[in-house]
């Protein structure tokens, strides 16, 4: 079974099981890709779906999607899934998948460059999840459905992926990712988890390796940077300067 599979597998009994107990079935838009039959989205419905997205697997482990004007899509679940709170060394593309969407059926459908593709829609119960696997035909039963929460306020405008630069100078940007759950993921450490909390205007990451970094949300200095070592302190000053971090889109 593949890594990314998401919220529950359904085959045609748990369809036909899930339809006798009264759940919605709900399928893909009919006929192909290009040609849904479904309730159409229409493009001033797109501003609907523009934002965060949070979304759970099939551990129902949380992760997220963001959705920007003109198309690009990111999300915080990589190739082997959403990583576990204790997980040690990852990759970029254990942290994240970059996609592109476009309006499809009654929702929004994202293509990424790995072959996963997800759909977010509304049916008769709200804003809905279904997704499909690499080589699965669009046009058939999603591999995977479940509910999709859109998220609001500084949550919403935190939850994503990031570059960020690291405190040594001979060493390059590494990716970050930040769950709406609080919990946080690099690629840098050789124990790669952690966990995020406002205060005031700046995110504080405290990583499981002992370094902790702040990010600044404040409009003068956007994305700013600045990380403590481990055993260094908090309330002095940061190793090695002002950093920057960037939003990956």
């Amino acid at each position: 079974m593949m890594a990314r599979d998401r919220l529950l597998r359904l085959t045609t009994t748990v369809a036909l099981s899930a339809a006798l107990a009264g759940m919605p079935a709900v399928l893909p838009p009919a006929g192909a890709q290009g040609h849904p039959t479904s309730l159409q989205a229409t493009e001033a419905d797109a501003s609907t779906f523009i934002g965060t997205w949070a979304i759970t697997d099939k551990q129902n482990n949380l992760f997220n999607v963001r959705l920007f004007p003109g198309g690009k899509a990111v999300s915080t679940v990589g190739e082997v899934g959403v990583p576990s709170a204790g997980a040690r060394r990852l990759n970029n593309a254990q942290l994240r998948e970059l996609g592109r969407w476009r309006l499809w059926g009654n929702g929004v459908r994202i293509d990424y460059s790995n072959g996963w593709s997800d759909w977010i829609y509304v049916d008769a119960t709200g804003f809905t999840h279904a997704s499909w696997q690499p080589g699965q035909n669009r046009a058939s039963v999603p591999t995977n459905f479940g509910p999709a929460v859109k998220l609001s306020g500084t949550t919403a405008e935190i939850a994503g992926v990031y570059l960020f630069q690291p405190a040594q100078n001979d060493v390059k940007p590494y990716t970050a990712t930040l769950l709406s759950n609080g919990l946080a993921f690099n690629d840098i450490d050789s124990k790669a988890s952690g966990v995020w909390r406002l205060d005031g205007s700046t995110v504080m990451i405290d990583w499981i390796s002992g370094w902790r970094t702040a990010m600044s949300l404040d409009p003068a200095t956007p994305l700013q940077l600045r990380h403590w070592a481990p055993g260094a302190d908090r309330k002095g000053p940061e190793t090695g300067g002002i950093r920057q971090g960037q939003r990956v889109e």
